[in-house]
């Protein structure tokens, strides 16, 4: 794997799970890193990023918000100058979904504001400084969800599979300019957003459907976004990466 250093990312959702995961990661491979999460502090991680002899800031921002997100590319490039690797990461789950049919237009806005309007809001944000350079890499992740239909309810299915077609689109246009836009699509990591959305019987159930035979690692899905971002992905470019342990 390429040496990220000269390069700064910022990953949406840094603050736990994959995300976190993720920071680090680029971290290791020299990349300076901002990390971005609606209220969550920052700050534990920063110091963990720090560590590692990188510059790392963390922001609060909330994605759904095209206003926050500007406001959020102001203080990173003050913080760390240009940002060229993005990362969007942030979404939210519906531990409460039952069906498609009893979904209320306002859990439908809200899954789609987070997961999909908030990915093209931070892209927006951040493509005129990787526009500039003539050099760029968003990674995008999704989930199987957005592939399969999943389990996880219509309205997160939807969200990914936006997440999805918007990447390929996205790669179409900005392959000519430098910046290559790729996806990750996880399934069943273990997390702490997936813990809370199921019990030990359904954990232990959705283990044996595994055909490796165990949960994913955060770790995992970082190993996949530290290649897109790497120099030498340059020549790939609108892929979709499944992490999935074969499920």
């Amino acid at each position: 794997m390429g040496s990220l250093s000269g390069h700064t990312a910022l990953v949406t959702g840094g603050t736990r799970g994959i995300g976190k995961a993720i920071a680090a990661r680029l971290a290791l491979g020299g990349a300076n890193v901002a990390i971005v999460s609606r209220c969550t502090d920052g700050r534990p991680v920063v110091a963990e990023l720090e560590r590692l002899g990188v510059r790392a800031v963390a922001v609060n921002a909330d994605v759904s918000d095209p206003d926050a997100v500007r406001r959020m590319v102001d203080t990173v490039r003050e913080a760390l100058g240009p940002i060229d690797i993005l990362v969007n990461n942030a979404a939210i789950a519906d531990s409460g979904y039952r069906n498609a049919w009893e979904l209320t237009a306002e859990s439908w806005d809200r899954m789609l504001s987070v997961n999909l309007s908030g990915v093209q809001y931070c892209c927006a944000a951040f493509l005129p400084q990787m526009l500039a350079k003539g050099w760029g890499r968003i990674v995008n992740i999704a989930s199987t969800s957005g592939i399969s239909g999943g389990t996880s309810g219509a309205h997160y299915a939807a969200s990914k599979g936006g997440v999805i077609a918007l990447s390929k689109a996205l790669s179409r246009e900005l392959a000519p300019r430098g910046i290559t836009v790729n996806v990750v699509a996880p399934s069943k990591i273990d997390t702490e957003m997936f813990r809370q959305a199921v019990g030990e019987s359904e954990r232990k159930d959705t283990i044996r459907s595994i055909p490796v035979g165990r949960l994913g690692r955060p770790e995992e899905v970082a190993e996949a976004v530290a290649y897109f971002a790497a120099e030498e992905a340059g020549y790939t470019t609108g892929q979709v990466l499944v992490v999935s342990g074969g499920y």
